[in-house]
């Protein structure tokens, strides 16, 4: 085969650029071909991977006109074109990533090729069961009973494609020849060492029609032409470079929704050397992972690199300890006690090869019955009953089987690995997730806390799910040999989030020990070189985990805290040196559902909480659409009568973005204090939005279509609230800040991720029924203990502002507030609360802009909170933005300037161009919103409109923007001095609360009161 000719019919266009509908997805697939021939008949082009070779070729005349005397305008131009398409064969392959160019295009065309077969076969008027008129609906059908029993299409397509590159290219590596005698040959010699792909390659190609016969033969002849050697030649991590770089090129959606990232061999290393220590120290397991009764198990192996790391490992200590030929007998022990599960083919094929390949080299002897590798869910019910399958399918059916009794039956020592990461991972979890019918609870309900509610959404992720699966696998399954080691390298949401109270609590309870590394202190969305996965930016931490055969159930688990930072390779560095019992660990909380962080000695635990100090606390507006809010009233008022024109229902949905909790035909109440609609979404005809101002950032008003039915969760109780003299506090309730006031204010309605775009928990100031949200009896006490008339909740609002409501407070606490949650230092010291709410009334004046906490003697004036004429600081507006709207933003330090596009404002000096909130920096967040290109999420074509030209009211903004910045930097120096105050002084404790009778907090007191019941019979 040398390559695919596409004919089109006379006078259609073969120019990609014109294709429209079919054409333009035909295209779309068939570009991935490496040589590719497009005509009309008198149109000629040659593509090679989606560009054109050479120039267009042109015939004189028409087909229809002409006939047998067309000829080409051009008829050397013509013979080169033909000879290069004609003449084309594979280059030699000698580099990881020539090859990935190569086969990452064909494996993806293969992949669509069988999407397109089972969509024909749908279609299909033969009988149901007729196996010859949809051979691959049996096959996905047998595919899923035998591997994978949530498979659906798409999964099937690609575990399929993959299957079949990777089975070619297994067969390279075994110098298999791949042209001669066919595919069913290539799988029967294939089976010899690699049974499980050798039968997947014959099961999955002995029945193939025409549609894929080009890219199968373009596949073997590329592959035919790998040079193995060459490209093994010095490079010890060839294959692992392979798969990771294979993935990238063929589907880098795929890779981000399974979370496949592949652990740098730095990290393996030292997670291997740390887990032998802890088989050694606390296991009594003198031999490490040699010992016979260590039994091994990466649930998630990839290409196999700790497995590949720990046999290296164990290698090298018995040719240390008795010789070189020692290697031979310690590996071969090893391997029959060493299991990897993986759930995509491509991998598990790279995992096989870079395995064998190193007991060959060191001349061990293959375990009876083969690797111990399997293709697997590991998530799936080990117990499930077998169903009973055609013999044909004996190969898959016993690597099932023995995956089944490894997850089912076998005690295992040591869980190591990499799991996948995905929050978006709701019933995928398998049996880990939902147990089947009549069975007891799901394991997952182990990681449960009774009351954590809507926080548990965060156990619906990937890695929690392999965390279960481990736990109860060395911890739970098996009542006889219930100890062992766990050791994963995650996101670290769970050791700190509100999510993962119940699965702290149950590590307590159920473990002897835990040590945490902590290897993103920079928090999310750190910079890329600090990063241990440069395209992961959530926050990671190596855990390691042990259960003793002589665990005290009575004693909480003792979790010992490392923190690492820098740039990569420094982190590199800093691992290699962790001692197991070495300096610089750290003992965290002890207390069940605490987080895994440093308890610390600053009698920060001590200070009574902000949520206890103002009990009802709630999430802001979740809309989960983004085309309800935006900066400009005008751009909501257009994507509203865009979505009230359209005509067509499935379009409509598609522009309104339909979810669970809101569709075009639902019907809800209307928000408290907002317009009434009687209509569904689908049915209204008013061409006018209710628009109100929102606080879609902190300090950054933006608009939000005020109506319930376009918003998912509109919290109507933050509604309710809302009138005269609210205010909303605002803290990062469930993530790590380093910097930036670490409480802010708004009095605006405030949105889900107001903080810093990653949640937090707004604190509304009042009640909807008017009354003060504090507990009972605390601002009495206050007065009482101040010897003060009366304190207000405006005031213990003014007071925290004024002590949290800055970078030094979060500086000053900054390892106390890795684990989130603010507490507040309540002086004893009449004249310094007294300068507290002074402070704080001016930052909550500034906060609001003017809204609130202001001044009858014209100090903090209403509605303005713009420096005076005569004042230096006043914010000039020096050249003018343009009609234009802008894509960049700059900061001139030396002449304090602002440069948004062509206008520049000043003074702007550089703590005002630095200020950020939980390291979102405001300038830059406010501008993403307003530029010419928005940074927002798209989630529906509405989101396209956007302004034509910059609005003059955007200008204004900005000056109130960073007149209010100023005066906040402004009061820093005066808020750290408080703060000193402050803390060298006596101070109001939880104790002291907890003896006043005001706590513990009750839980009525968390719920918002309600005008509406709070009447003759309310409390």
């Amino acid at each position: 085969m040398t390559g695919y000719v596409e004919v089109k019919r006379p006078g259609l266009s073969v120019d990609p650029e014109t294709f429209t509908g079919r054409n333009k997805e035909q295209w779309e697939r068939l570009r991935d071909l490496p040589n590719l021939l497009y005509t009309n008949g008198t149109e000629w082009r040659l593509f090679r991977d989606g560009v054109q070779l050479g120039a267009t070729v042109q015939f004189t005349g028409t087909l229809k006109s002409t006939g047998e005397r067309l000829v080409p305008a051009d008829p050397a131009a013509f013979d080169a074109l033909m000879q290069a398409f004609l003449l084309w064969a594979p280059p030699p392959i000698r580099q990881v990533s020539r090859l990935v160019q190569h086969i990452a295009p064909l494996c993806r065309l293969l992949r669509a090729a069988v999407l397109e077969q089972l969509a024909a076969e749908a279609k299909s008027s033969q009988a149901e069961d007729d196996a010859r008129a949809r051979p691959f609906t049996g096959l996905k059908s047998d595919w899923r009973k035998l591997l994978f029993p949530s498979a659906d299409d798409a999964t099937f397509s690609d575990g399929y494609a993959q299957a079949v590159t990777f089975a070619l290219l297994l067969a390279r590596t075994e110098d298999i020849p791949l042209t001669e005698g066919g595919l069913h040959e290539v799988g029967r010699r294939l089976d010899a060492d690699h049974a499980l792909m050798g039968k997947a390659l014959q099961l999955l190609t002995d029945n193939v029609n025409e549609r894929f016969a080009v890219t199968l033969d373009l596949l073997m002849r590329t592959i035919a032409c790998v040079d193995w050697p060459t490209i093994r030649q010095g490079n010890r991590d060839a294959y692992l470079h392979l798969y990771e770089n294979f993935l990238t090129v063929y589907d880098a959606q795929l890779r981000q929704r399974s979370g496949s990232y592949y652990t740098p061999r730095e990290v393996v290393e030292e997670m291997v050397r740390l887990t032998e220590d802890v088989l050694r120290t606390r296991l009594s397991k003198a031999q490490g992972y040699a010992g016979d009764d260590v039994q091994i198990v990466d649930p998630a192996m990839g290409t196999g690199t700790f497995l590949h790391t720990i046999i290296e490992r164990v290698a090298a200590q018995a040719s240390d300890l008795r010789g070189p030929a020692m290697a031979q007998d310690a590996i071969g022990r090893l391997a029959q006690r060493l299991y990897g599960f993986e759930l995509q083919m491509g991998p598990f094929a790279v995992a096989e090869l870079r395995t064998s390949d190193l007991l060959k080299r060191h001349q061990a002897p293959l375990p009876d019955g083969g690797l111990n590798l399997f293709v697997t869910d590991t998530l799936d019910n080990p117990f499930v009953e077998e169903q009973e399958l055609a013999s044909t399918y004996s190969v898959l059916s016993a690597s099932r089987r023995r995956a089944n009794r490894v997850k089912g039956e076998i005690p295992v020592t040591v869980v190591i690995g990499n799991p996948p990461y995905d929050h978006k991972a709701e019933n995928r979890g398998g049996w880990v997730e939902k147990s089947a019918k009549g069975q007891e609870p799901p394991l997952l309900d182990a990681f449960r806390h009774l009351g954590n509610g809507r926080y548990e959404h965060m156990l619906k992720n990937m890695y929690v799910y392999f965390w279960r699966w481990a736990t109860w696998k060395v911890f739970d399954a098996h009542e006889a040999n219930r100890h062992g080691v766990i050791c994963f390298i995650t996101p670290s949401g769970f050791a700190t989030g509100p999510g993962g109270r119940g699965m702290r609590d149950y590590l307590r309870r159920t473990c002897d020990e835990g040590w945490i590394i902590n290897l993103s202190p920079e928090g999310q969305r750190a910079d890329v070189d600090t990063r241990i996965f440069p395209k992961v930016a959530q926050p990671l931490a190596i855990c390691i985990f042990l259960r003793r055969a002589d665990t005290d159930p009575e004693r909480p688990a003792r979790i010992h805290y490392y923190s690492i930072a820098g740039k990569r390779a420094e982190k590199f560095r800093q691992l290699k040196e962790i001692q197991l019992d070495g300096d610089g660990w750290r003992d965290t909380h002890s207390d069940g559902v605490r987080p895994f962080t440093p308890a610390t000695q600053s009698g920060w635990e001590d200070f009574p909480a902000l949520d206890d100090l103002f009990p009802w606390g709630t999430l802001g507006v979740t809309s989960n659409r983004s085309w309800v809010s935006t900066p400009s009233a005008e751009t909501l008022r257009r994507r509203w009568s865009r979505l009230i024109r359209e005509d067509d229902p499935a379009e409509k949905g598609r522009l309104f973005k339909e979810t669970r909790d809101r569709t075009l035909d639902r019907k809800v109440t209307s928000l408290p204090g907002q317009p009434a609609h009687k209509l569904a979404i689908g049915e209204e005809t008013s061409p006018t939005p209710n628009l109100v101002r929102i606080a879609r950032r902190s300090f950054d008003r933006q608009w939000l279509v005020a109506d319930n039915r376009v918003l998912d969760f509109a919290r109507p109780q933050l509604w309710a609230a809302l009138g005269d003299g609210q205010l909303f506090l605002n803290q990062q309730s469930t993530h790590v800040i380093e910097s930036g006031p670490a409480v802010v204010a708004t009095a605006l309605i405030p949105d889900t991720d107001h903080f810093n775009g990653r949640g937090g928990r707004n604190i509304p100031l009042l009640h909807p029924d008017g009354s003060a949200n504090a507990p009972t009896g605390l601002l009495a006490y206050l007065s009482r203990e101040l010897g003060l008339e009366k304190i207000t909740i405006q005031d213990l609002a003014a007071y925290t502002i004024a002590v949290t409501g800055h970078t030094v407070f979060t500086e000053h606490f900054s390892e106390e507030l890795l684990t989130p949650g603010v507490r507040i230092p309540l002086t004893r010291n009449r004249g310094t609360w007294q300068r507290a709410v002074e402070i704080g009334t001016e930052v909550l004046w500034a906060s609001t802009y003017g809204e609130r906490y202001t001044a009858p003697d014209g100090a903090h004036p209403t509605g303005s909170i713009e420096f005076p004429q005569d004042d230096p600081r006043q914010i000039r507006y020096l050249t003018h933005i343009g009609a234009a709207v802008p894509d960049r933003l700059a900061h001139d330090a030396e002449t304090q300037t602002l440069y948004v596009g062509q206008g520049s404002f000043a003074p702007v000096p550089e703590n005002v161009w630095n200020f950020n909130v939980g390291g979102m920096s405001v300038l830059r967040k406010w501008f993403g919103y307003r530029k010419a290109s928005p940074n927002s999420k798209k989630t529906s074509p509405l989101d396209d409109i956007h302004v034509n030209s910059w609005p003059s009211e955007w200008t204004s903004e900005l000056i109130e923007l960073l007149s209010l910045l100023r005066r906040l930097v402004d009061l820093v120096p005066v808020q750290r001095d408080l703060l000193a105050e402050v803390l060298a002084s006596p101070v109001v404790t939880e104790h002291d609360l907890e003896a006043a009778g005001v706590f513990p907090v009750q839980a009525a007191v968390r719920k918002a009161r309600s005008a509406v019941t709070d009447g003759l019979f309310g409390s």
